[in-house]
């Protein structure tokens, strides 16, 4: 099939005129494009009442004569119509080449509707034969089109009725019938599914085509075959100032090369052949993607407003532009997606420039509201008990307050000082004296966990609780809390060794896990402390020290798979007041401090130890003294010594696991 947008006005040589009007009478393929006269405002894309063919020789030679209706004015086309909304079921040229195109599927097609509508389907030419002159296949479509119209669900039908394709060319036959059966089912327009640029289309120069010129440079060989092909030629010019037949679109170049007709009227055609057009939502749906998104926004922007952001106003607006942003991407993305795979359009302005802002404002503005009733009564309620003046700042304290805190997970580190009774009686008559060593002694030990990001959530007596609170317990913060454990103690010494005749060893401990950081407290006071389990674990470990004549424990979730800490698991130990047993280890050093005794010493522990737990006293009690021979003093190894001897006179119960129980602190 051959289809020419080009207008043939002029009548020229006769001898050319009537050679050509042969060519295309004995073809039998050939369409020509015929004008349309506009009347009115050029801005709307059609106003054409009258059909002007081109020169009557040519016309009477051609097989269908088609108008292409599109906009003439600045307007960026994005449709295309199927048949010309001012002669009813007229077809324009993509159409009308379809049908030519599978003119040899005509039989087919009238078997398919004398099945479903018998009587229509006997007003139509019974043969190709029957169709005759450049506007019998138009009367054909206008039938056709008539048939289809008159039968809403007709198109639904005949494509239900199909036959099962055996082969490669019954399928192909009927991909072009369904695509027949669509466009006679479709709307007067669709939207163009554009493929790209300029000549994405592939283009064939003219004189390539009459000449058989080399076309390498076009990326075919050098003669052309168009057999089974629909070739449209046309204007179609690679420069904006040479272009006549011309139309903005969406791939306007940025130099100002737009799309030629000819090429328009190709990507038409292609749509129809292929079955893929811009489609737009139906009305329900629509107005259904509309509402859900609606809901959504104003569910995450509600669900936003009412966590602890609430009284943080400068958190809340930015948390609230976050989620704003993210649900927009989020959106854009999966319609940018359907509009491509699917060639779906979503609507996409409403929704982003309307729906989304008004949603999160909403919520904005809900938060102030609910935040300011909240404030009003409390500031009732303190009318009766409180000065004036500061009941304003008092409603507005108490909201901070509830409004801090957070459960995250993190790590917990407590102290406790040796010897601090002993030191506090000696100072006993300068208490100013006490204060300024225990000021030193807490500095001694507070550098270290602000060195690393640590927060002193509370120093009480002797003790000290520092906490590193996070998302996740990283393998890199849990070895910056054990370094800062092993730097707090060298400070300790450092400090001890400055203060030879008050010195203050200290016991750590270290646990991990989830944790509630906040202010807590009630009426004027309120500490930032934190809450949960870790914290009394922590306290139970450092307790532990004393038995184990240790310095450093930490539980195993703590040094679980780090690396350049040397640590020793001292055994599975259920601490006071603790329901579920808990695998200690002792920090010992960084490993490049760690000599080859140290090593030896460690090796031997823990063969003692899985003695120990298989109920081998002896094997244990041998390994634990060669570990104290190669330490010279070993806590952990004394501790189990006992154990040896006691559970060789009183066995454990057959189902222990090795687990010591600790009776005392």
């Amino acid at each position: 099939v051959i289809v020419f947008d080009l207008f043939f006005k002029d009548i020229g040589s006769q001898e050319e005129n009537a050679a050509f009007a042969e060519a295309m009478r004995v073809a039998g393929n050939v369409i020509l494009f015929e004008k349309l006269t506009t009347t009115g405002s050029q801005t709307y894309p059609v106003r054409s009442s009258i059909r002007i063919p081109p020169t009557a020789q040519l016309a009477q030679a051609a097989t269908g004569l088609a108008s292409h209706p599109l906009p003439t004015s600045s307007l960026r086309v994005n449709q295309f119509w199927l048949f010309d909304p001012n002669n009813p079921h007229w077809a324009t040229l993509p159409v009308l080449a379809l049908q030519l195109h599978a003119r040899d599927l005509f039989g087919e097609l009238l078997e398919l509707l004398r099945e479903v509508v018998p009587n229509e389907a006997a007003m139509l030419p019974q043969r190709p034969q029957d169709i005759h002159g450049p506007d019998g296949i138009q009367h054909l479509v206008k039938a056709l089109r008539t048939i289809f119209t008159s039968h809403p669900n007709l198109g639904a039908t005949l494509l239900g009725r199909l036959p099962i394709p055996h082969s490669e060319p019954e399928a192909e036959n009927t991909r072009l019938l369904a695509s027949l059966i669509r466009a006679y089912s479709a709307e007067d327009s669709q939207f163009i599914d554009f493929y790209g640029p300029p000549r994405t289309v592939f283009t064939v120069p003219y004189f390539c085509v009459l000449t058989s010129c080399s076309s390498q440079r076009l990326g075919r060989p050098s003669s052309f075959d168009f057999s089974g092909k629909v070739v449209f030629v046309g204007l179609s010019e690679t420069v904006q100032s040479e272009q006549q037949d011309r139309f903005p679109t969406v791939f306007t170049s940025k130099d100002g090369l737009d799309l030629s007709g000819v090429e328009i009227a190709a990507t038409a055609f292609a749509n129809l052949l292929e079955r893929h057009h811009v489609t737009p939502l139906p009305l329900y749906l629509h107005l259904s993607v509309l509402l859900v998104w609606g809901i959504l926004v104003g569910t995450a922007g509600f669900l936003m407003s009412t966590t602890r952001l609430q009284h943080r106003s400068g958190l809340l607006i930015a948390s609230l532009a976050g989620l704003g942003l993210w649900l927009g991407m989020v959106y854009f993305g999966v319609i940018v997606w359907v509009f491509i795979t699917q060639a779906l359009w979503f609507p996409l302005v409403i929704p982003l420039l309307v729906q989304l802002p008004l949603g999160l404002f909403a919520a904005l503005f809900s938060t102030y509201r609910d935040v300011n009733r909240q404030r009003l009564i409390t500031e009732k309620a303190l009318a009766d008990y409180v000065p004036a003046p500061v009941i304003k700042p008092l409603a507005r304290r108490i909201e901070e307050i509830q409004s801090q805190g957070q459960a995250v997970h993190g790590l917990c580190l407590l102290t406790d000082a040796e010897g601090y009774t002993k030191v506090s009686e000696a100072l006993e008559e300068h208490p100013d004296q006490l204060q300024a060593l225990m000021n030193r002694y807490f500095e001694a030990l507070c550098a270290p966990v602000r060195k690393q990001g640590g927060m002193v959530s509370d120093i009480t007596g002797d003790a000290v609780l520092a906490i590193w609170p996070a998302g996740m317990l990283t393998p890199e913060l849990r070895k910056t809390v054990c370094e800062t454990a092993l730097d707090l103690l060298a400070a300790v010494a450092r400090f001890n060794k400055s203060e030879p005749g008050y010195s203050l060893p200290t016991r750590v401990g270290l646990s991990g896990g989830p944790m509630f950081t906040g202010d807590v407290g009630a009426g004027e006071y309120f500490s930032y402390i934190p809450l949960g389990d870790i914290v009394n674990t922590a306290s139970r470990i450092e307790n532990l020290n004393k038995q184990l004549g240790t310095r450093l424990l930490a539980s195993q979730l703590v040094v679980k798979d780090l690396s350049g800490i040397l640590t020793r698991k001292v055994g599975i130990f259920q601490l006071i007041g603790k329901t579920r047993p808990v695998v200690i280890y002792e920090l010992l050093c960084r490993e490049t401090e760690a000599d080859a005794m140290c090593q030896e010493a460690i090796h031997f522990f823990s063969h003692g130890l899985e003695f120990f737990h298989a109920r081998r006293w002896d094997q244990a009690e041998e390994s634990f003294r060669t570990c104290i021979h190669h330490r010279g003093e070993d806590g952990p190894s004394h501790f189990y010594l006992s154990l040896c001897s006691h559970y060789r006179s009183h066995p454990p119960s057959p189902d222990w696991q090795g687990t010591v129980i600790l009776t005392t602190k």
